[in-house]
């Protein structure tokens, strides 16, 4: 009987991995694919950039800011919504409160002109000259706007139906910016996008609409199934050799959580549920942890006291975002008719400008022209911030 022969050995070919990807994904896949384009920008004002040491929002992203009610949340918005103008990009903003301040953000630096025209009374039926619209490249989507844009929308078929809503939800905000991103894909809106909504946590979602009972649980998972996606496909505009960078910017107010509290430390949790706290790279807090915890800037000329801004704290409480960006810093900023300055801009600041604001106030309220100088106005002390530490995740 014959022995068994030798196995013989399997050639083994020499194996690069380059060649295997070239392979795998196709000769045509450029280097660059994965490649992230270096850090940009939506660029704040000097006093945000000296108290957090980042250079602005950054873009690709979805940045939170959060707080008290009259904490500088708006100011921030506000300026963010005025550089991105400059800077060449569209926002898109969704004030689901109704109450967006034309004339403030105009103050604060955004690029936009009155429209006048006729204003009628529907009650009375007065007719007034007056500010009817703001012109501007932006795009403002109010309660009223969403339900004219997308208000047929039925989400549980995902069809549009017969009746038109009244009241938007959650999953409209979604349908707008999705619809707004395929047309930039498709190339009828050539320019970067900033999204910004004010504020989450004030429109419920489709299921407690229907539901006709306002139920968080609804809300915080028709948050995170609407904006998931959002967010990835916002990310997904840093890389290398897509068009237009897009960013998202989320404003949010807060409530005390007692529960998780620990010691003398305060936890925050967002109204509107957490789902975003997922989505970010990067979160703001402004204002105190206990409370809203600002001074108020007074000035008293000839026994009557005018207030003209507030002293806040920022806080950078949440930061995903790469080196040498990864930090975080709090600091605080004076919040004044037309955006924010540093503490250390302040007596310059009254010295220039708070007898000007006097006088144009004086001559609003009784039509006298006077002429006011700083040496008489009494200015009150900024005085101590709210120093209660906060609860960071």
């Amino acid at each position: 009987m014959a022995g068994k022969q030798p196995l013989k050995k399997k050639e083994v070919k020499s194996f690069s991995v380059q060649d295997f990807k070239s392979s795998f994904l196709g000769k045509e896949t450029k280097k660059t694919a994965d490649k992230n384009m270096d850090d940009q920008w939506i660029i704040m004002p000097k006093a945000y950039q000296d108290a957090i040491k980042l250079p602005g929002i950054p873009m690709s992203r979805t940045t939170m800011i959060r707080g008290w009610s009259d904490t500088g949340k708006s100011t921030l918005k506000n300026l963010a919504i005025a550089s991105a103008m400059r800077q060449g990009i569209l926002p898109v903003i969704f004030e689901t409160e109704a109450n967006f301040d034309f004339q403030y953000a105009r103050d604060c630096g955004m690029d936009i002109k009155p429209v006048y025209g006729d204003i009628i009374d529907e009650e009375t039926g007065e007719k007034t000259h007056g500010i009817v619209d703001w012109e501007g490249n932006y795009i403002l989507f109010t309660p009223k706007k969403i339900c004219e844009f997308c208000g047929k929308m039925d989400y549980s078929t995902g069809k549009e139906g017969s009746k038109q809503r009244k009241v938007p939800v959650i999953e409209d905000l979604g349908y707008i910016i999705n619809t707004m991103l395929e047309k930039q894909d498709e190339g009828e809106l050539p320019m970067p996008l900033l999204f910004v909504w004010d504020s989450v946590g004030s429109v419920q979602s489709w299921k407690s609409y229907t539901s006709k009972v306002g139920n968080n649980m609804f809300d915080a998972n028709a948050i995170n199934t609407t904006f998931k996606p959002i967010f990835a496909r916002i990310s997904t505009t840093k890389e290398v050799g897509t068009p237009y960078s897009n960013t998202m910017l989320v404003i949010n107010k807060i409530w005390k959580d007692t529960a998780n509290s620990v010691g003398g430390a305060v936890a925050i949790a967002n109204t509107g549920g957490e789902a975003f706290q997922f989505g970010i790279r990067l979160q703001i807090h402004v204002g105190g942890v206990a409370k809203a915890g600002v001074k108020k800037l007074k000035a008293t000329y000839h026994g009557e006291e005018y207030q003209y801004g507030t002293v806040t704290k920022i806080t950078v409480c949440k930061n995903q975002l790469p080196t040498p960006y990864n930090i975080t810093y709090s600091g605080t900023m004076c919040c004044v008719h037309n955006g924010i300055i540093s503490e250390d801009e302040l007596d310059k600041y009254k010295k220039a400008e708070i007898p000007k604001l006097i006088e144009a106030k004086m001559k609003s309220l009784n039509g006298e022209s006077v002429q006011v100088s700083a040496d008489d106005i009494e200015f009150d002390e900024v005085g101590q911030l709210d120093n209660t530490p906060m609860v960071v995740e």
